[in-house]
């Protein structure tokens, strides 16, 4: 029998920002924003599972524990090669189809990720990203040969930093799409992602609107639901 084709997220992480360290950890509602950030990836239909990536710092040990709580798989690799991290990542679990998504994105667009992935198989592309989403709601699908193409091409240090960003200087050399979302989630003036103190006051508040007693709320939900929140949230 054949081996069927994997799809998976990897859920980049480290304890380590600048501006708000330790913030993937930090609680709302009683949950981590890591932990609601794979709630919501493992809402997509189209994913067969999700690893969180993080370093081999002593810090981010914490992630680990963390990741192993929520019974989730944890790979550790290099702090700043983050590209290198993951393609020693698809080394190991063999994934067709990878989904980039980042912890410190509790919002993360569930549509979105089923969408970007339909699309890419469809059209046998090498990468899709769906723009003019919040910032912070988007994932990115990139094959795994296209992610081993970016590593053994991508050679800057920004392009070992930021992982797929190499596709986005060099489009022509890859099958790429950039849809766009449904109207109504259009909102790329809204910024949902948790990068500083004022950040995590805001999404914490926005998501405290909404009762959490059952499966992850969509997005539009969030975005129509509290329009005085939402003008707090400008990118």
């Amino acid at each position: 029998m054949s081996k069927v084709p994997l799809t998976l997220a990897f859920l980049q992480a480290r304890m380590g920002s600048t501006r708000l360290p330790g913030k993937v950890l930090l609680q709302i509602q009683g949950k981590s924003i890591l932990e609601r950030a794979l709630e919501r990836l493992g809402a997509a239909r189209s994913l067969d599972g999700a690893v969180v990536l993080t370093t081999l710092r002593d810090e981010d040990d914490r992630l680990a524990e963390e990741a192993r709580r929520l019974g989730v798989e944890c790979f550790r690799g290099p702090d700043r090669d983050v590209l290198a991290r993951f393609r020693q990542a698809a080394d190991r679990y063999q994934p067709e189809v990878i989904v980039r998504a980042t912890a410190d994105n509790p919002l993360i667009d569930i549509g979105s990720v089923d969408r970007i992935i339909a699309r890419l198989r469809a059209e046998d592309l090498d990468y899709c990203m769906e723009r003019e989403l919040p910032v912070g709601a988007a994932t990115e699908a990139i094959t795994s040969g296209a992610l081993a193409r970016v590593d053994r091409l991508g050679l800057l240090p920004h392009h070992r930093e930021h992982v797929t960003i190499f596709i986005k200087e060099h489009r022509g050399e890859f099958r790429a799409a950039f849809p766009q979302p449904p109207p109504a989630l259009r909102r790329p003036e809204v910024r949902l992602t948790v990068d500083t103190p004022e950040d995590f006051t805001a999404v914490a508040d926005l998501i405290r609107t909404l009762p959490e007693d059952g499966p992850p709320i969509p997005l539009l939900t969030y975005l129509e639901r509290a329009p005085a929140l939402i003008s707090r949230l400008r990118a």
